[in-house]
């Protein structure tokens, strides 16, 4: 651990690229719970591949920039006399390297870098980041409904088109699915009507004891012929 203010600063600098990364991986991944130790773990492990990234590549760059190789020699022998003697050009670089840095771990936790292959690093053979119903529903066709009858804990049956789902992971009980043009048939009931009214209907995971799911394919339609023109 860092005992000078000075090393706290590039500590909290180095540790950005896991922030960003969680970030961005947060926008199209659910949220999952997880103990306080695999958070900084991970923290942890993105921050230290990023900025090893940014490190190799000013490595690289220094075989053919002389100036620069003798500046890493003596910083890595303690020498920080040219840092020193120039404080602005020091911070600047070293704001700029924290940046790249994140930046880098912005993209591997964003949702192109997930669907072209990190996805198979992120994820092993267990699934941690899904749930029942996000398997189900994100496996629908881009040119598809996806038609759900709920039967509830209650004896009641609702029916409608999926509009959007709570993705948590977590089976907690609150989470809720929302369907449009609702129907219900209560329980006893042999009919399902229309739910006067309303145009959606919200229903959490706690009251549903069956869940029935369906593809439909959705017509699009078709222009027809051209009208001809009647001033030709």
């Amino acid at each position: 651990m860092p005992t000078s203010a000075l090393g706290v600063v590039f500590y909290v600098f180095a540790l950005f690229p896991g922030v960003a990364f969680i970030f961005a991986r947060e926008g199209h991944q659910p949220a999952v719970k997880r103990s306080a130790l695999r958070e900084t773990a991970t923290l942890v492990f993105i921050s230290a591949i990023c900025d090893a990234l940014v490190a190799l590549v000013v490595a690289a760059a220094s075989i053919w920039w002389v100036q620069l190789r003798n500046r890493l020699h003596e910083v890595v022998m303690g020498n920080l006399s040219w840092a020193q003697n120039n404080v602005a050009p020091s911070i600047f670089i070293a704001i700029g390297a924290a940046a790249v840095a994140t930046l880098l771990g912005y993209f591997l936790g964003s949702q192109w870098a997930d669907q072209h292959g990190l996805s198979l690093v992120w994820n092993s053979a267990i699934p941690r980041n899904t749930s029942a119903w996000a398997r189900l529903f994100n496996d629908a066709p881009e040119d598809a409904a996806v038609d759900v009858a709920l039967v509830l804990k209650s004896g009641g049956w609702v029916s409608g088109t999926l509009y959007e789902f709570d993705n948590d992971p977590d089976p907690h009980p609150h989470r809720a699915i929302v369907l449009t043009q609702p129907r219900y048939r209560p329980e006893g009931s042999d009919e399902a009507v229309p739910i006067e009214g309303a145009d959606y209907v919200v229903v959490e995971a706690g009251e549903i004891e069956q869940l029935h799911a369906a593809f439909v394919q959705v017509e699009i339609p078709t222009e027809g012929p051209a009208e001809p023109d009647q001033n030709v």
